[in-house]
């Protein structure tokens, strides 16, 4: 109170905590004006999406050791160390066992994904692609036979296909293992962790017609730039390195991350990778920006999925490298719903086509990282910054806010479909972590037909068009949920803009969450 509030036009925002409590008084909001609305129809297509996403192993297997132990060094954890223990941790049982992670993860979207196996599953090295007959003794015969035998495994668990992680390319022939493994074993999807320089397997794979994508990286520390300093990412100008690898791949990761600083560090990449590519509409690859789903989903790029809901598993404070910290991501699973189900409306696109924005004024977000809350050692006991864009925007113009204090992080695309998704993300600050700043939002949509998607925590969130919206009904669902209600009598339409207020979005957004979950609101609303 007494403070000026601030009207931001692609600069500034809003703070504030939003409270459990008021999480979970919203749910009830839709009471009186839904309870008498019949459930409507499901705005979200029964048909999986085709991008190349996929659920990968490789955090999981990190946090297999140490079950059973009295107490935990996590130092043990880190470094070479600790990729030999996730290395082993690869076996038959930890996938397809009784609570195997193809067995148990992700029900209801397992169609949507490849399902990706990282290091550990092959023998003889990172590049042999020969299926360890040791982990693997329920699938026998010829290297090709037991992929084949896996993969059929795997698509039977009800996963769209096995993806296979390599770090350079394969020896021998690669002519003949390219086809081999990807037509008679019937992988389609290759993670490239580093390799393949010259793009070698991208012209085998285009000269055979050999239905695979393939994924190519430039590597990165996990944290950008001069960390202590602002930690930025930089400028990629076209026919820089990164960009050149994009220009040649189906898939362009934008590789490893800090689990505290995951959000900052990926949308500074993200909107420096978008920047290059502007106006090269002739690039094909898309942009994978690992487990910040709803960065994928609202900015059209596609997933490298690693969180899973295993915790409490390990002694004394649980460590994990990868997902630990005040945001618990590992009790975030509906997030990973939510942002494929999105993509069953609007699909990622080529980094290429459009245009991008950025705000002018860059948040930075920091933190002091404990040992096991990283596997960089040199980053333990130190203060870590990283900044990226306060508003990022694809093919719309910046959203407008309006705040008082701390902001969030905002970003919004209009998708080549007429679909448009926006969110506001939490921030990090030394002593507090993953907060959510309040923010009321207004964005242009200007003729997009639609569907609207919306991700986060707002106070309010205006949709301004350019033709008037009388007489028409408002549909809102849960992207966890199959189905809609009619929210007309709860929003409030003025001529040409509709506005949500916060409590709706919770309601609608969090209406099919799952016992226990702590996602943020997702949801999807379309006129009628």
């Amino acid at each position: 109170m007494g403070k000026k509030r601030r009207v931001i036009d692609r600069r500034n925002f809003l703070t504030g905590l939003v409270t459990a409590t008021a999480m979970s008084s919203a749910r009830g909001l839709l009471g009186k004006a839904a309870a008498s609305k019949t459930a409507g129809e499901n705005l979200v297509p029964e048909s999986p999406v085709q991008a190349p996403n996929y659920w990968c192993s490789w955090a999981a297997q990190n946090y297999m050791y140490g079950h059973n132990l009295a107490k935990l060094d996590a130092k043990i954890l880190e470094g070479d160390s600790g990729s030999r223990l996730a290395h082993d941790a690869m076996t038959e049982d930890a996938l397809l066992g009784k609570d195997g992670w193809a067995t148990k993860l992700f029900p209801q979207i397992r169609k949507d994904l490849f399902f990706l196996l990282d290091d550990g599953w092959q023998v003889g090295g990172t590049a042999t692609f020969e299926l360890d007959p040791g982990k693997f003794p329920s699938f026998p015969g010829s290297s090709i036979e037991r992929l084949r035998k896996l993969n059929r495994a795997i698509e039977d668990a009800g996963w769209r296909n096995t993806a296979l992680w390599c770090r350079n390319t394969p020896g021998g022939n690669a002519d003949h293992r390219l086809e081999a493994i990807s037509q008679s074993a019937g992988i389609r999807y290759w993670k490239i962790d580093m390799g393949d320089p010259a793009f070698n397997l991208v012209r085998l794979r285009n000269e055979t017609h050999i239905p695979l994508t393939l994924e190519h990286v430039h590597g990165e520390s996990p944290v950008n730039g001069n960390w202590r300093k602002d930690g930025r990412f930089g400028p990629q100008p076209w026919g820089s390195k990164r960009i050149r690898i994009l220009q040649n791949t189906d898939v362009y990761r934008t590789y490893d991350v800090t689990s505290i600083l995951s959000l900052p560090t990926t949308l500074d990449r993200v909107a420096e990778m978008l920047k290059g590519a502007e106006g090269h509409s002739e690039i094909h690859g898309l942009l994978n920006v690992e487990d910040e789903v709803y960065v994928a989903a609202v900015l059209g790029c596609t997933m490298g999925i690693m969180r899973h809901p295993m915790q409490g598993m390990r002694p004394g404070a649980d460590a994990d490298l990868f997902f630990n910290g005040p945001r618990q991501a590992k009790r975030r699973m509906d997030e990973v719903v939510r942002a494929l189900r999105w993509q069953r409306i609007a699909p990622p696109f080529s980094p290429g086509i459009g245009s991008i924005r950025m705000s002018g004024e860059v948040l930075t977000d920091s933190w002091v990282f404990e040992r096991g809350q990283t596997w960089q050692n040199d980053l333990v006991g130190m203060k870590v910054i990283q900044g990226a864009p306060a508003i990022i925007a694809r093919n719309i113009d910046l959203p407008k806010v309006q705040s008082t204090g701390e902001i969030p992080f905002v970003i919004a695309t209009s998708f080549p479909n007429g679909a448009v998704a926006i969110a506001a993300h939490e921030r990090t600050k030394v002593g507090n972590g993953w907060f959510m700043p309040r923010c009321d939002v207004t964005l242009n949509v200007a003729g997009a037909s639609g569907p609207f998607g919306i991700f986060g925590y707002f106070d309010s969130l205006t949709l301004a068009f350019d033709r008037p919206l009388e007489r028409q009904r408002v549909l809102a669902q849960d992207l966890a949920g199959d189905q809609s209600l009619d929210i007309t009598d709860s929003v409030q339409i003025h001529e040409k803009s509709l506005r949500i207020t916060g409590d709706v979005i919770r309601s609608v957004g969090l209406h099919n969450a799952t016992p226990g979950d702590i996602s943020a609101p997702g949801l999807v609303v379309a006129f009628r």
